[in-house]
């Protein structure tokens, strides 16, 4: 820690004892490092709302499958909740052939028609 922060050995242990109070580029680089600096300094964790530390304790329970699950409905790439996988091939159109190692068990397939063109006008 002592290197880290740019202090001497002797200087760190006599932070540690309370002895001398460290400067502000020492925590400066204790920052950089992930130093809680306030927990430091004063005694107390960053403050977050009730309803957030029960979401971060959630997580780090979670299961990795249940964390890329949350992820996903968090960046509004998760499908209802209860739906059918889904597959799109964008740009396909009706008499295409499409080919592939593709498994498609439990997937919803959904065909629609293509939109009408606009008729130009007279």
């Amino acid at each position: 820690m002592a290197a880290a922060c740019g202090v001497a050995k002797r200087t760190q242990i006599l932070f540690e004892q309370d002895a001398h109070l460290p400067g502000g580029a020492y925590f400066v680089e204790g920052d950089k490092l992930g130093v809680d600096v306030t927990y430091l300094l004063v005694g107390r964790r960053d403050r977050v709302s009730e309803a957030d530390a029960d979401l971060l304790a959630m997580w780090r329970k979670a299961t990795p499958h249940a964390r890329v699950a949350a992820l996903a409905a968090l960046s509004g790439d998760a499908q209802e909740v209860g739906a059918a996988p889904r597959t799109n091939f964008p740009n396909a159109t009706i008499g295409q052939q499409l080919s592939g190692d593709v498994d498609l068990r439990g997937q919803k397939i959904v065909v629609k028609p293509a939109k009408a063109a606009k008729k130009p006008h007279a």
